[in-house]
């Protein structure tokens, strides 16, 4: 038996939009091209990097420096030393002993004094009672020992005890009892005490002077603040003489601020470019600008039309140079570190990999223009690339670690290469630190490419996929909003997502946002949900109680309306809403539209009533996305119970779209669709476990060829299906 086939007709095409520039957008992108050139020129220039760069303390003299002539010059260095020596000779003032603590704390003494009398003299009280309570006066916490000897001291003795109290505060406290001085004084107080007293009494006086011991004098920061300044001013500036010829620091020195100072008195640290070496530096720039130019307006137009985008890469390159001018003149493993990586990388995210590595070769051309390395400028180049290439299509956490690690990887091998040139122990050691940088640049680059990606694509407008992966979670408001008031639709966006994700992998397309956007597709059901068939649990049908087709159809379209405010309020990615606009092109309702046709006439009835705003799919992924919203809905109203009824629907629906010319603002090639197909039977045969009819019959053909179906034979797209069914 010969198997039915349906043609797919081709699509008319479509002059692709102009990429011409407007005046605006031309003058606007110079105005960024010659910003972006003086920025490199002022950060070339402020960094000194024509001709021999200053030395610097902490680093190494390669060379022997004698002064070149007389001088004398006060050194600042030298006088600020002399100050300090100066203010640290300063002792630190405190303030006169505080008469007014003294007088609390003794007559502090003397109320704990009456309470210990009274406890003494009191007899209701058990000699254990009279213990328990000295034991709870505060603050002074008396051992056992000084309690039996005050319960046991005569009157004449107690009285001289405290007498003796009062007199050792009275003299410490005119002393002065300063704030680092506290348990100095109390380890003075037994030798404060009087010799007429017995060893049990002194123990009563040492811990109850200790107990109500606290400083008086407090250190006077303003008064020791202008002491020393005084000091400091009192210092005569120091003068360093240099006779001509005398050494200032010798090959191989450590170079301290001192020489570095002596230097800039020579004026031996300036290194002010020639003329010829600025028109030489800026002719350079000059040109990668213009190449970076002609690039970007050229093969990249969007980058001139929206200029946030020129900016974005403009200003990434500029801050990539700005850091490398900062640290690439490092001599330790630092300058292996430096994350330049981390701006191409972010470049090959949210733009395109192919501008990341112009980048790439703009910033190797900078690198070596600033150092003269070979090394530097080849780690550069290297690691950079393999930046931008691991940023090809990531859409998992970890792609960003496997990026870093390739980059970090290459990193290494690239050090390896000079490495393997220099087998000395000095050099061995050293390249172990400097391997570690190299390893640690990679990550570093990718947790600031990772860091940046949601800054960056909010202002350049571009959706990254860590705002997709938000996105998808279940439990996002809007999801759980869908779930709980249409969740037959829910259901439906589900399936849909999986049938989107699988032909965009087919393809090469973005799976993870079409998948994202199938999820929300349909939000602007949550309108109005029992209108749409899914939702519809019982035999009642609101179309039916409206009895009014152009109502029906208004619902039906508005959907997508609904969907789009609903999208805008809770701020979804742009890419999201401009799916959710297009998975409907500029269809038509046609079941309700032949229902008006049918009850009130042709001449009766404008199409454009029953018809969704479109625009058409403007994307491979809208595309994808309308031809799955499609495919699932009729599956489902249909139920296909075989192989071959699977394949009929999949390619009516394709067929129908492309005769409509829903697709032809995408770049859909026909062997595109096919693999779409594929991908769709896959899915559906996986849903739906469709009989399989023995014998197989003969190879289906290649669906573009097969016999053409009429338009009207054609199974009706999602809402159709869903209104026939209700009906």
């Amino acid at each position: 038996m010969t198997e039915p086939h349906i043609a797919i007709p081709l699509p008319q095409q479509k002059t692709p939009p102009t990429s011409r520039l407007t005046w605006r957008q031309t003058s606007i992108g110079l105005v960024l091209l010659l910003a972006f050139w003086a920025a490199l020129l002022i950060i070339f220039f402020a960094n000194d990097f024509i001709g021999a760069r200053p030395l610097k303390a902490g680093n190494v003299s390669p060379v022997d420096i004698r002064a070149p002539r007389r001088i004398s010059y006060i050194s600042n260095i030298r006088t600020e030393r002399a100050r300090e020596q100066a203010a640290n000779l300063v002792a630190d003032i405190y303030t006169p002993p505080d008469r007014s603590i003294a007088l609390q704390q003794l007559r502090t003494a003397q109320d704990i004094a009456n309470v210990l009398s009274n406890i003494r003299q009191s007899s209701s009280l058990t000699l254990e009672e009279k213990r328990r309570q000295i034991e709870e006066i505060e603050p002074v916490p008396f051992s056992p020992d000084a309690i039996d000897t005050i319960l046991q001291l005569d009157e004449t003795r107690w009285q001289r005890v405290v007498s003796e109290v009062q007199r050792i505060l009275d003299q410490l406290y005119r002393r002065g009892v300063r704030e680092d001085q506290v348990e100095a004084r109390r380890r003075e107080i037994s030798s404060q005490i009087s010799t007429t007293m017995s060893d049990a009494e002194s123990l009563i006086i040492e811990e109850w002077v200790a107990a109500l011991l606290v400083p008086n004098s407090f250190l006077d920061i303003e008064a020791t603040e202008n002491a020393r300044e005084n000091a400091r001013q009192n210092v005569q500036p120091v003068e360093v003489h240099l006779e001509q010829g005398q050494s200032i620091v010798r090959a191989g020195e450590v170079v301290q601020p001192e020489h570095v100072e002596a230097l800039e008195a020579l004026g031996l640290q300036s290194s002010t470019p020639s003329r010829q070496q600025i028109a030489s530096t800026a002719l350079l720039l000059g040109l990668l600008v213009l190449i970076v130019g002609l690039y970007t307006a050229r093969l990249h137009p969007y980058t001139w039309q929206q200029p946030r985008y020129l900016f974005a890469y403009l200003g990434i390159l500029a801050g990539a140079a700005g850091l490398a001018s900062l640290f690439l003149d490092a001599e330790t493993a630092l300058v292996y570190l430096v994350p330049l990586s981390a701006g191409i990388m972010v470049l090959a995210g949210v733009l395109s990999i192919d501008l990341a590595i112009v980048a790439s070769l703009v910033m190797t051309v900078l690198v070596f223009d600033m150092t003269r390395s070979y090394e530097l400028s080849l780690y550069t180049l290297l690691g950079s690339s393999v930046g931008a290439l691991a940023m090809w299509q990531l859409d998992r956490l970890q792609g960003f670690v496997r990026a870093g690690l390739l980059v970090g990887l290459t990193n290494v091998a690239t050090l390896l290469v000079f490495a393997l040139r220099d087998t000395s122990m000095e050099q061995s050691l050293s390249m172990i630190s400097h391997l570690g940088a190299a390893l640690g640049n990679g990550l570093l680059s990718a947790a600031i490419t990772l860091a940046s990606f949601y800054v960056l694509g909010q202002f350049l407008g571009v959706t990254t996929f860590l705002q997709l992966w938000e996105l998808s979670r279940p439990n996002h408001p809007l999801l759980r909003e869908l779930l709980l008031t249409a969740p037959g639709t829910y259901h439906h966006s589900i399936v849909v997502g999986n049938l989107a994700e699988r032909a965009a992998d087919a393809i090469g397309a973005d799976s993870l946002l079409v998948r994202v956007a199938a999820y929300y597709h349909d939000i602007g059901k949550t309108k109005n949900p029992v209108f749409f068939v899914e939702n519809q649990t019982g035999t009642l049908n609101p179309h039916d109680e409206l009895n009014n087709p152009w109502e029906s159809a208004k619902i039906i379209i508005g959907h997508v309306t609904d969907g789009i405010k609903i999208a805008r309020k809770h701020r979804l990615p742009r890419r999201i809403i401009d799916l959710i606009a297009q998975h409907h092109g500029t269809t038509m309702v046609s079941y309700f539209y032949r229902v008006a046709v049918r009850e009130y006439g042709e001449e009766n009835v404008n199409p454009a009533d029953f018809t969704y705003p479109g625009p058409r799919p403007q994307s491979v992924e809208a595309a994808i996305l309308m031809l799955a919203d499609s495919v699932e809905a009729i599956a489902r109203a249909e139920k296909p119970a075989t192989a071959d009824a699977i394949d009929d629907l999949v390619c009516s629906v394709i067929a129908q779209k492309l005769q409509e010319g829903q697709l032809v603002d995408t770049n859909l090639t026909l062997q595109d669709l096919e693999q779409i197909r594929q991908a769709f039977i896959k899915t559906l045969m996986s849903i739906y476990h469709p009989r399989i009819k023995y014998p197989k019959p003969a190879p289906r053909q290649d669906f573009i060829n097969l016999v053409h179906v009429p338009l009207d034979e054609l199974t009706p797209d999602a809402e159709v299906a869903h209104a026939s069914s209700a009906r």
